[in-house]
């Protein structure tokens, strides 16, 4: 049986590829954690809808999830000047709706953001985007879609 001999050079080398790889590996991995099955986009009637789940299980912590949502489109919207409207809440079967109408170029858009509990207690926040403006209806027709998917 022969040994297999190394020199300090190629164990310093080894352990920087091995911590590089780690790191790349794990951010990949954490990404990939980040990433819930349930998370997710998808289109209906017109309308681009995004879910995302939240870190915590609590009511405080969605709502404060749905807020930082809001807040983050509204700082984007004021760093390029753009103007915005936030509506009154938007209430459907499952899930209470922050609508916004935001003006891009003389054009408008329009946003509603929520937040909804599955069964199984796991928190997810939603944002609904639109050329058009969102009513009630059609909010109602997410609320259901995004329900069916987060069982």
């Amino acid at each position: 049986m022969s040994k297999i001999k190394f020199d300090k050079k190629f164990l310093v080398m080894a352990g920087v590829c091995l911590t590089i790889a780690g790191a790349v590996g794990g951010f990949a991995i954490k990404h990939r954690a980040n990433t819930k099955a349930s998370d997710g986009s998808f289109r209906i009637h017109g309308m681009n809808v995004s879910i995302k789940q939240c870190e915590g299980k609590s009511q405080e912590i969605m709502e404060e999830d749905v807020d930082e949502t809001i807040s983050e489109e509204v700082m984007a919207l004021e760093e390029k000047g753009h103007t915005y409207e936030i509506g009154d809440n938007i209430e459907t079967e499952h899930i209470s709706f922050v609508p916004m109408m935001k003006e891009i170029d003389d054009e408008a858009a329009y946003n509603a953001f929520g937040g909804i509990t599955s069964k199984s207690g796991k928190n997810y926040v939603i944002v609904v985007k639109s050329e058009n403006e969102l009513t009630k209806d059609d909010l109602s027709v997410v609320a259901d879609a995004v329900k069916e998917q987060i069982k």
